[in-house]
Parts: structure tokens; C-alpha cells; sequence
């Protein structure tokens, strides 16, 4: 799970933080936790951008996403951060599911925003290794993501050829910034109702075992 500070360091970052953000004029932004949680302290900015649906005729391997302008919690999420983004750690972070039958994802949809540095982030489809995302069977690039603060634009992720997953078997999506881009700062924002399950970060130091915590939104699809 993601590291916690003593108080005192968390008064500090937190100060810090909010004059960062002051001076960017990002709309109330601030950082929780040595920057690897954000949260959007205004309202929602409106108007709310529709969730593309994903393509019909799939099958709905996974998803948490909630229902039309709740598709996701667009006021907080875990941030994925560059070695460069201006906060204590780097972070990628990983959400695990398990398929309840065997299947082939074709497509998968997450909600990632934006807030500074560059417009980039990398998606990918990963087995499981000891509790923890491991080897990755695909991955996508995405640039031009929403900004922090916005519901509910997701990014799409096609894969024609499709990849196998087994009943039962422990998978995982992560989001990471993009190695080229090391001062991206984006939010994968959390899942509608704060739904816990399998989730493990990388501050720089490898991935975390599984633990349960507050999942990122995503959806996973296909035959």
C-alpha cells in the first residue's frame, strides 16, 4: 500500500504542495501522502463530458464504473508520477482483478487526468507475480488526457488480436507515466463509491505486495 508520513512531514508536503499548485493556478489541487493521492478540493468542473461506452457486443470482464455523470470519483485519485513531477516518490499503480469465466479482453477503458508536467501516461494489461503485477502481456499509449477535476472522459484501449485470461486468475491494469516523460504528474482517478480490492504501487522501489485498498476506476472487455 502507498507509504505514509509521520505528521509532521505530511504538514510539510502539504504546504509545500498547495504552493505549487497556487502558483500553476491548478484549481485547488492538493497532495496527500507524499504526493502519491490527490485530491480536487472545488467542485466538479462542468459540463460533465460523457464515458464513451466501450464497443458492443463485448462481454464485461471487469468494471466499477458508475453510472452516467458518476462514471468515476473525478475529486480524487492516485497519482502517477515521473521521477520529475515535483513530488517526494515516482508512482505507477497497479489494480488487480479476477475474470469470473475464461475470456479474451479485446478492449479496456480507464479515467486518467491531468495535472502538470507532460500530457502522457501508459496503460497495460499485466499478469499476476507473487501478488503483484508482473509480466505484461500489452500495453498503450495515451497523450492529451482531461484535466484533474473532469468526469468522466475515459481512454480506450483497442486490441484486436485480443488476449486470453483465465477464470479465476489474478490480472492486473496499470497505469504509469511514460519512461520519455519524466515530469508527468497525472491522477488515475478513483472507481464511483470508493470500492476496495487487489491494488499494489511502485514508489521507485518495486511493486508492493497485494493489499486491499481503494481501487482506480477501470472496465475490462471482450468475448
Amino acid at each position: 500500500m502507498p507509504k505514509r508520513l509521520p505528521v509532521a512531514s505530511f504538514a510539510v508536503l502539504l504546504l509545500t504542495s498547495l504552493s505549487v499548485f497556487a502558483q500553476a493556478d491548478r484549481n485547488a489541487v492538493i497532495t496527500i501522502n507524499g504526493g502519491t493521492t490527490a485530491v480536487y478540493m472545488k467542485a466538479l468542473r462542468q459540463p460533465f463530458a460523457p464515458a464513451a461506452p466501450h464497443s458492443a457486443k463485448l462481454v464485461t470482464i471487469y468494471s466499477n464504473f458508475g453510472p452516467k455523470n458518476h462514471t468515476y470519483n473525478g475529486s480524487t485519485g492516485y497519482g502517477i508520477l515521473g521521477p520529475d513531477a515535483g513530488q517526494p516518490w515516482p508512482q505507477s499503480v497497479g489494480c488487480g482483478f479476477k475474470p469470473k469465466a475464461t475470456h479474451v479482453v479485446t478492449e479496456i477503458q480507464v479515467g486518467v487526468t491531468y495535472v502538470q508536467g507532460t500530457n502522457t501516461m501508459v496503460l497495460s494489461l499485466r499478469e499476476d507475480h507473487n501478488q503483484r503485477p508482473g509480466k505484461v502481456l500489452h500495453s498503450w499509449h495515451f497523450s492529451n488526457l482531461p484535466n484533474f477535476g473532469t468526469c468522466c472522459t475515459l481512454q480506450t484501449a483497442k486490441y484486436a488480436k485480443g488476449i486470453p485470461v483465465t477464470k479465476g486468475k489474478m490480472y492486473w491494469v496499470v497505469v504509469a507515466p511514460d519512461p520519455k516523460h519524466t515530469d508527468t504528474y497525472d491522477v488515475w482517478d478513483n472507481a464511483y463509491n470508493d470500492p476496495s480490492g487487489a491494488f499494489s504501487n511502485n514508489i521507485g522501489s518495486g511493486w508492493t505486495q497485494q493489499s486491499y485498498q481503494t481501487l482506480s476506476n477501470f472496465g475490462v472487455f471482450g468475448k
